[in-house]
């Protein structure tokens, strides 16, 4: 009797089939109860890891106008959307480098070459010109990929963590899978030409190229004439400076491939990128070594087809991921290619001009944003709204 009852209580000491699915079921429950809320923690960090890499970016800007009186110059001069935008050798990036403890990269970079010499420019109106590229008269310096001075190569291939956003769904070392260049998630801004002309075919989107043009663009706090903070009339903590531009790839990338119509003032440049629309020896609008990269024109979608909209706005044909067929991100100015965008909930990261940084939201209206990167077109927005 005894045994009987000792092989009964082991039995009854285990669980059965039913409670077993229970105890399943409960615990499957509880992960997908507490997935999203893990996920949401990891997405907060995230966001304030590229919050605090856009205010390290803000605070450099400031460091260097207290090493020489004057701001960094914008690297990329203007934004025409052709190749006749102007450009500086180096880009604002690479100034600022050792302003985040990169001091041993930008030495690797020459920055007293003059590219008549170097290069062969010319003349061309106030500016040079180095065959359909275009330069700023004052530019020095051999280019990232100018064979003649490789270690420039080595430094334009470092990847820099406080120029990635760790939300993007590409990661910094995936950007350029053929040559390497360290990726860039951020952009300068150096003109608006939104068109604010009420009652225009084009209002809230690019203004055309015409004999109103020039009264559309508002220029931003960095250029390429040896600006001043005095000169930010419309007042620091109301001009954005920088804002994030996350996601841009090496053209071979599926979805992120991004692409300029711009060429690289280097003749027979180290790694030549061939567009994949024809226009050889590109510029790289994803390396932080590019002025073409760190420094654009908000201008919105202007190269979106029918049946999409050209209207200007935060994070621009943001789904499906590569955009949709009216505004693929291969395609200028469509989501994360030269326009202001972001992989957070609801918007982007942008810094001001007294190094501060918010968040801006996605619904705030495309003009109101470019009267943000006019530093002085009088129009004061009250942006903590």
């Amino acid at each position: 009797m005894k045994k009987s009852i000792n092989a009964l209580a082991k039995r009854q000491s285990g669980f059965t089939l039913v409670e077993l699915l229970v105890v399943i079921a409960i615990i499957g429950i509880l992960v997908g109860l507490l997935l999203p809320a893990v996920q949401a923690a990891r997405e907060a960090a995230r966001r304030m890891q590229c919050s605090n890499n856009v205010k390290q970016l803000s605070l450099s800007v400031h460091n260097f106008e207290s090493a020489f009186r004057r701001l960094p110059h914008s690297g990329q001069c203007d934004s025409t959307g052709s190749n006749t935008t102007t450009y500086m050798i180096h880009s604002v990036a690479t100034q600022l480098l050792p302003y985040i403890e990169q001091v041993a990269v930008y030495n690797l970079f020459d920055h007293s070459a003059d590219p008549r010499v170097s290069y062969g420019a010319i003349a061309s109106g106030n500016n040079l010109a180095v065959g359909p590229a275009l330069l700023h008269r004052n530019a020095k310096g051999r280019a990232y990929n100018d064979p003649a001075h490789p270690s420039g190569q080595i430094a334009a291939k470092t990847t820099i963590p406080g120029f990635i956003c760790p939300s993007a769904p590409i990661d910094g070392r995936s950007r350029d899978p053929i040559h390497g260049y360290g990726g860039f998630d951020f952009m300068f801004i150096a003109i608006s030409d939104v068109d604010t002309r009420v009652g225009s075919p084009t209002f809230g989107m690019r203004t055309p190229g015409g004999p109103d043009y020039l009264s559309q663009v508002v220029p931003g706090m960095l250029n390429c004439e040896g600006g001043s903070i005095s000169g930010v009339s419309d007042g620091t903590s109301n001009t954005c400076m920088v804002v994030e531009d996350v996601g841009r790839a090496h053209p071979s990338v599926s979805a992120f491939g991004a692409t300029s119509a711009r060429t690289s003032p280097v003749p027979a440049p180290a790694d030549m990128l061939n567009n994949p629309s024809g226009i050889s020896n590109a510029r790289r609008v994803f390396a932080w070594a590019d002025p073409d990269a760190t420094t654009n024109g908000y201008s919105g979608p202007s190269n979106a087809i029918a049946p999409g909209t050209r209207i200007a706005k935060i994070n621009n044909y943001a789904s499906p991921i590569g955009g949709p067929p009216a505004c693929l991100w291969s395609v200028n100015n469509c989501g994360p290619n030269d326009e202001p965008f972001a992989f957070h909930t609801g918007g982007v990261n942008a810094g001001f001009g007294d190094g501060s940084v918010r968040f801006l939201s996605a619904s705030v209206d495309g003009i109101v944003f470019k009267w943000m990167v006019g530093a002085s077109d009088g129009q004061i927005v009250n942006n903590d709204n």
